[in-house]
């Protein structure tokens, strides 16, 4: 490091003694800094329209000012440790490429309020690349639920076999999860600038105008909450956690139905890995990491929670470490949707297989439990009648008529098929083809009515 910029004296105009060249590297943050280049960019440029509306600069300086910014966003900065942050680097290169006027930008601001809006631009991004991401997701898992609208398998409790149900009727359970996923990476997007380091400013600037500048939702009620609180970095980490379990969820679901013991999919060698000892194995390693990496996902946030909860009123050097957790998980959870969704659009699956499965007659305990009820018998007595052949180990299709008559079954349930089933499964958001189509119609207005 050069001798002249070891030590930020751009921040230290008050200071006797240069900052140790190992504290100075200990309280750096460019490494997480670079993700937020663009976003520091694109507030100065805000800041700028704002203090030239203002009349605080002239329109040649903020000319110059934003011909600079523009520059660096277009040609990428490489941020020098010795400058602390984003910020100073980014002054310093302003002033290389246009003079004095970069002295210029940091009036009636503070780093404070600064790095408050660039981890929320920052986090706006990363929703919106998420929501993308799960958008291909969502349609994936809806396509192949209509392509495969006619599959039965069983459905499952406790890991046990429970009732027939029709593929996408389990398609369209994770569509459902997700799709609250995706809403929940929908916070506003509130301007902090303008709060200045926690009591605001004597320079009359316009928050308002800023705000519209960058295209927020909103503007800070309260200058030092403003700089405080990350509270949106919190909700951010927790909706990318709780994608993160759906996406786990999906993948267990998904490393189950390749194995060899359910055989209901298989993976394309695309997306699986051999062994280095036994040729015969084609692993979901990729599936198998998804599933692993939710539990870096929620221990981001829990990393977050506590780096909070003990902070007093204002800005504190510990918000730094605050960045971190929402650069991790969104890279994370980013990288597994991606993984989910090719998953789920090359898997082939094996309908024959997953409806011998279904045919196990015991699956249709509850079907002749309903109908039982539905011929007048209480549903106490007919869960017991049926538990009690089920109990004696009898096949339903090896019971004699006149013991069904006895037991008070008009309807012979002999013809009983894994369709007949789910037919007769119409409630609402159940898994019967009416109900089915009803919800793929659903999840595709959604999807036309949320295309921008």
């Amino acid at each position: 490091m050069s001798a002249d910029v070891s030590n930020a004296q751009a921040l230290r105009a008050a200071f006797t003694a240069p900052m140790q060249e190992e504290i100075a590297r200990f309280v750096a943050s460019v490494e997480e800094d670079r993700h937020l280049l663009d976003a520091d960019l694109r507030g100065s440029l805000a800041h700028v329209a704002m203090l030239e509306a203002c009349g605080i600069l002239t329109a040649e300086q903020a000319a110059r000012l934003r011909q600079g910014l523009e520059q660096i966003r277009a040609e990428g900065l490489e941020l020098d440790p010795a400058y602390e942050d984003v910020h100073m680097n980014v002054e310093r290169r302003l002033e290389e490429l246009v003079g004095e006027d970069a002295r210029l930008l940091h009036t009636a601001r503070s780093r404070n309020d600064q790095v408050a809006l660039d981890l929320r631009l920052y986090v706006r991004d990363c929703e919106n690349r998420l929501r993308k991401a799960l958008d291909e997701l969502t349609t994936a898992l809806v396509d192949k639920a209509e392509a495969y609208a006619d599959v039965v398998l069983p459905g499952y409790t406790h890991l046990q076999r429970a009732q027939p149900v029709s593929l996408a009727h389990v398609l369209l359970a994770y569509h459902a999860a997700l799709g609250r996923d995706r809403e929940r990476l929908r916070q506003p997007l509130i301007s902090p600038l303008g709060a200045g380091a926690l009591a605001g400013t004597a320079i009359p600037i316009d928050p308002h105008r800023t705000a519209q500048e960058l295209g927020a939702d909103g503007v800070f009620s309260n200058a030092l909450d403003a700089v405080t609180d990350r509270d949106f970095a919190v909700a951010f980490v927790f909706a990318s956690a709780l994608l993160a379990v759906h996406l786990s969820q999906l993948a267990e679901t998904l490393i189950l139905w390749c194995s060899q013991e359910f055989n209901f999919i298989r993976l394309p060698d695309e997306l699986t890995t051999g062994s280095s000892l036994m040729p015969q194995k084609k692993n979901p390693d990729c599936l198998e990491l998804v599933r692993g990496r939710a539990g870096q996902c929620i221990g981001e946030l829990v990393n977050l929670l506590t780096t909070l909860k003990g902070l007093p009123t204002g800005y504190n050097r510990d918000l730094q470490e605050t960045k971190p957790p929402v650069i991790r998980v969104s890279a994370t959870v980013l990288a597994s949707v991606k993984v989910c969704t090719l998953a789920v659009q090359h898997m082939t699956v094996h309908r024959e297989v997953m409806r011998q499965a279904a045919s196990d007659e015991k699956l249709y305990a509850t079907d002749l439990v309903e109908q039982l009820v539905s011929q007048g018998v209480p549903f106490r007595t007919a869960y017991a009648t049926i538990g009690n052949l089920v109990r004696r180990g009898v096949a339903f299709s090896q019971v004699a008529a006149d013991e069904w008559a006895t037991l008070g079954l008009r309807v012979m349930p002999e013809t009983l098929t894994p369709e007949q089933s789910i037919a007769g499964r119409a409630s609402h958001g159940g898994t019967s083809p009416g109900r089915i189509a009803d919800q793929i119609a659903a999840a595709r207005a959604t999807r036309r009515e949320d295309v921008p």
